[in-house]
This record gives C-alpha cells, sequence and structure tokens, in this order.
C-alpha cells in the first residue's frame, strides 16, 4: 500500500509540474499568480519546520538562527521577492519557478537542493507554504498580474521573444559553439550599457563596493569567470539561457534589473554569449556542481633561467581546462594552470564563515641551471584591504621535513600538529593607490609585499624560522578583480625546517588565502586539503639523437634487405643458383 501510495503521489506531481510547463505561452503571457493551495499547506508545514526554519525563519523573515552566518543572507519570502523567476521584475513568480529552486537549490549561495531529500510531493507541498508565507501580497488578488516575459523560450531551443539564438542550443556540457561575432556584439553591450559599474572590467564582480539588497544587507555583483556559481545555474553551469534569463527579469530583492527597456531580445543574447564565452570551461562535478579541481601540480622544467615577470609568454596559459580545449599553437609547450579548491576551515575560532575565494589557480616551473622553483598563484577575490591590520595574504604551506614522511603520510593540514611541522610561505600585500570605489583600472595595481616564512605545529604553535629569510616573491599585480603572486625558492636549502624539494617525486602541499576586505586573520581563512606537485625532469638528450640514429638503422636494413632480394633474384635468373638450392 505504502509503494502504491508514493507511485501515485509521483505520478499526481509529475502531472501537475507538466501542465504548468505544457499551458500555452499566450495564455502564461497575462494571468494571475498560481494560487495556495490549502490542501498541502499542512504537508508543507512539517517540511518548513523541519528543514527551512533554520535559514529562513519562523516567519519566513529570512532570519532564522543560521542566517546571521551565512553570505549571502537566506532570503525574506515576506514581501514575495523571488529572484530566480520567467516573470517580470517585481512579480510575484510561477509555481514551477519555485519548485525548480527547491529541487535544485541556488548555485554561490547556502541554498542546497532539495530534490535528493525530498519527495515530489513534499517539494511542492513546501512550496505552498512558503507561498503562504508572504504577508504583503495576495497570491489571488487580481492586481496581482503576472507577464511571462521569455514565453516560449526554452534552453534547448533558443527562440521565443528574445529573439531566435540558435548557438543556445549547443548541445554537450560546454556550449562550445557560440560565434564570435556574437561574443563582440554582447562585449559592446557590456559597455553601452555600464555593466562594468557593478560586475568589473572584466565580470569579475569587483565594480561596487556598496551595494544592498532591499532589506540594507551587503551584496555583491556575480562573478562571470564563474559561471558555475550563478544563481539558477545547477547542472547547467554553461547554459546561455540562465544569463539571457537573469537579463530579462533582473534579480528581485537586487540591485540587478532586467534589461528588456534597454536592450532587443537578440542583444540580450548577444550579452549572453559574451557573458557565457568569460567563464573557463572546465569538467564539473555532478555532486557539487563545481569544478573539478587538479589533485596533481606539475612543476614543468624550464631550460635555463626562468622568467620571474607574470606578463611573460612563458607564463601565459588560459584558465580553461586544455583537456577539454586544447592550448593554442603558442601555448602548448606552457604550464598547465592547474585549478585548486578551497573551502572555509571549521574546525577552530568562528564557525562557518563563508569566504569569497572558492578556487585559486596554480601555474608552476622549475630550473635545473637556477636549482629553483616558482609558483605563480592566483585567485579571484572582488576587493582588496586597504587596512595594514587586516592585509591580504596568500600563503603555500609544505611538510617541513618531507624526508621524514613515510608513503602517503602527511601533516594535519590546517597549520601542521606538533609531531610533523609545516614549513609555511606566506605573502601579505596591500594595494597601492588603490580604492574599492576606484573605476576599472586596466593596468591594474601594484602591490606592497612582506614575505613571513614559518613553521607550523598546530594553531597556536605558528614560529617565525630563525634561519635567513630564503622564500621571495618576484612579481605580483591585483588586476581587474585577480590577485597575482610569484614565489621563488631554491630547491635546496639549509634551513633546519625548509622542505627541500626533490625532482620526480611526489611532494604534498596545499594553500592558503586570507581576505583583509572581509576582516579574515589567523584561523579565519580559506584552505585547501592536501595536493601533490611534482617536478617533470628534462627531457634526456638521448631523445634528441637517437630518433634520427633508429631512422637510418631501419633505413639501412630495409635498403639491404631489398639488395639481398634483388641478387638473389638475379643469381637465380643466371642459373648460379637452382630453385631446390635456395633456403626455406
Amino acid at each position: 500500500m505504502t509503494k502504491n501510495s508514493n507511485f501515485i503521489k509521483r505520478l499526481i506531481f509529475s502531472l501537475v509540474v507538466v501542465a504548468l510547463m505544457a499551458v500555452p505561452g499566450a495564455a502564461l503571457a497575462q494571468s494571475l499568480p498560481d494560487p495556495v493551495k490549502e490542501d498541502m499547506l499542512e504537508t508543507g508545514k512539517k517540511v518548513y519546520f523541519k528543514r527551512c526554519v533554520w535559514c529562513h525563519g519562523i516567519e519566513g523573515g529570512g532570519d532564522g538562527p543560521s542566517a546571521d552566518r551565512l553570505y549571502t543572507r537566506p532570503r525574506n519570502f515576506i514581501q514575495g521577492t523571488f529572484k530566480i523567476r520567467v516573470t517580470d521584475s517585481g512579480e510575484l513568480p510561477m509555481d514551477i519557478n519555485l519548485i525548480n529552486t527547491v529541487k535544485n537549490g541556488l548555485q554561490g549561495s547556502a541554498m542546497p537542493a532539495w530534490g535528493e531529500f525530498l519527495s515530489e510531493n513534499e517539494i511542492l507541498s513546501v512550496v505552498q507554504f512558503v507561498k503562504s508565507l508572504v504577508q504583503d501580497r495576495e497570491w489571488n488578488d487580481e492586481d496581482e498580474e503576472v507577464n511571462n516575459v521569455i514565453t516560449g523560450i526554452a534552453a534547448d531551443n533558443g527562440k521565443g521573444p528574445l529573439g531566435d539564438a540558435p548557438w543556445a542550443a549547443t548541445k554537450g556540457p560546454y556550449h562550445l559553439g557560440i560565434p564570435q561575432e556574437n561574443i563582440d556584439a554582447g562585449r559592446a553591450l557590456f559597455k553601452k550599457n555600464k555593466c562594468e559599474e557593478c560586475h568589473g572590467g572584466e565580470g569579475r564582480g569587483d565594480g561596487n563596493p556598496t551595494m544592498k539588497d532591499d532589506w540594507g544587507f551587503p551584496i555583491i555583483a556575480a562573478n562571470w569567470q564563474q559561471c558555475w556559481n550563478f544563481r539558477g545555474a545547477r547542472r547547467e553551469a554553461y547554459d546561455p539561457f540562465v544569463i539571457a534569463r537573469a537579463i530579462s527579469t533582473g534579480l528581485n530583492g537586487t540591485p540587478m534589473p532586467n534589461f528588456r527597456e534597454q536592450m532587443t531580445g537578440p542583444e540580450r543574447w548577444n550579452v549572453a554569449a559574451f557573458v557565457n564565452s568569460l567563464c573557463p570551461r572546465r569538467n564539473i562535478d555532478k555532486l557539487t556542481n563545481k569544478p573539478i579541481p587538479d589533485f596533481l601540480i606539475q612543476s614543468v622544467y624550464t631550460e635555463g633561467p626562468v622568467s620571474p615577470k607574470i606578463d611573460d609568454p612563458s607564463w601565459q596559459s588560459p584558465d580553461t581546462d586544455d583537456r577539454i580545449v586544447a592550448a593554442s599553437e603558442e601555448l602548448k609547450d606552457n604550464p598547465r594552470r592547474h585549478l585548486i579548491a578551497m573551502g572555509g576551515q571549521i574546525t577552530r575560532g568562528k564557525r562557518n564563515f563563508d569566504p569569497k575565494v572558492d578556487n585559486m589557480y596554480v601555474t608552476t616551473r622549475w630550473s635545473a641551471e637556477e636549482m629553483a622553483i616558482y609558483y605563480l598563484v592566483e585567485y579571484d577575490t572582488r576587493f582588496l584591504s586597504n587596512d595594514p591590520e587586516y592585509p591580504d595574504a596568500v600563503a603555500i604551506q609544505w611538510p617541513a621535513q618531507l624526508q621524514e614522511l613515510f608513503g602517503a603520510e602527511k601533516p594535519y593540514f590546517i597549520n601542521g600538529d606538533s609531531k610533523k611541522p609545516v614549513d609555511i610561505w606566506k605573502a601579505n600585500f596591500l594595494a597601492q593607490d588603490y580604492s574599492t570605489t576606484n573605476a576599472p583600472n586596466p593596468e591594474g595595481y601594484k602591490l606592497a609585499v612582506t614575505v613571513e616564512e614559518t613553521v607550523g605545529y598546530g594553531f597556536d604553535a605558528i614560529k617565525a624560522k630563525e634561519s635567513e629569510p630564503k622564500v621571495q616573491v618576484v612579481d605580483s599585480i591585483f588586476h581587474q578583480g585577480r590577485v597575482k603572486i610569484m614565489f621563488r625558492r631554491d630547491l635546496k636549502t639549509d634551513g633546519e625546517f625548509d622542505v627541500q624539494i626533490p625532482t620526480e617525486q611526489f611532494i604534498p602541499v596545499s594553500f592558503l588565502q586570507w581576505s583583509g576586505w572581509d576582516k579574515e586573520k589567523d584561523e579565519h581563512m580559506a584552505i585547501s586539503t592536501w595536493y601533490y606537485t611534482i617536478l617533470k625532469p628534462a627531457l634526456p638528450t638521448s631523445l634528441y639523437y637517437m630518433p634520427p640514429i633508429m631512422a637510418v638503422v631501419f633505413v639501412c636494413f630495409q635498403g639491404w634487405l631489398v639488395w639481398m632480394t634483388k641478387r638473389t633474384r638475379k643469381m637465380y635468373d643466371e642459373g648460379k643458383i637452382k630453385r631446390d638450392e635456395l633456403p626455406l
């Protein structure tokens, strides 16, 4: 009976959803919002008070006991302002919009995807209960007219009132088929409509640090180069429809307006093409809906000395995974830009804070001539600190006594422990002549950097090294929302707790980052788990001379076989040998 009952519930839910989606566009274009289904409120209330109240609060005011620990804040339902919709700015959403939000969650926020944990009936019921929490508006009020402003458009056909966009139907997870002409047109519209005032010169969200939502809480613009964090983009990170929808409807409760009056449908598609092109193509983990990090960091061997300049061509690599999109011919021999996943540590001090940096890129080279290794560490951060008490910082962490570790043994990944200390290279920095309210600076900002070398025995046991400094920061810049720091150190040193870096061996390494603008300090930081790095050896010299030698030997052998065959045939024809004398 229970199985049959659940099947019937799922069937009813599916029919409701299909009916909502199948309503003709003309009928949905101007209609009343879906009314609250009173018979589902009791079930919805149980789900809400079990799953949702901790963030959204008893009355739906976004003031649950977890709210102060989350960034961005949970949504306040009382005014009926919902972000992800197909309806016009300020209008109530349709049921299918709320169902998708509950089912899929909101990427880049603390709102999880409940589709894996709730039944179809529970999702539909809790949506009805959330609608009942809206106090300032009535779902059956004749004045509450809704307009489906993207009627007829779907992520898999790209047609509708926004205008035709055949490239929106590109198949596969990466949507690589966007014509360059559409991208260029979108870039021009980006400038014309002053999008950089919020989203920054290269779309990293570094334009305006003073924005607030409708309830007075701080809010930041989306980083367009991290499309997997877009609201309403779960499992659709690279789908341009997600961007076209936000441009067409705006995001209620935020400073993001709609642009339907400023841009035609095809123009909005072109902006979506431009924004979509900024996001590097990476393999997306289906569980986390985040890019899959590179757990092995390859340090490329360099003939002669390594260039210590970030803008040198030898350091240029795309953020894109070259296993998905092949690097250009001129960059194919450059080191890969490896993706490192970052998260906030939750074992010490202020817990459950939400760090603003959730990944970084690492590129590395080493030189046998210099016997030195270089690490170029990059990460996106919208704003930097001007407060010397809270400088921005990034660090690389190594096992201090690598040679004493056995097998896969590693120190504790947060500052080591008393038995297995760590060697920490930390760069603290402040940007020169920088203000968070400056207009986008194409040249970027130079950084005043100081380097700390410490030994970590645990959270409360980080000590400065007594030996002479060995680590250098040879170049650095903050450019359009991205920090770039280049570390250099000799492979071998005489310091007791300096990591001695071997070649052709897997070496544990991890990364830490502090955002001064967010007052991060000490254990309040973003951190990675342990990764591995390896110094790729130089190609053996035999690789250069052995292939030609082998080719010559092969050609000579082939020539000898041909000569012997012809000689034997000639001797047979001249009667010098008989057929029965030929070798078998």
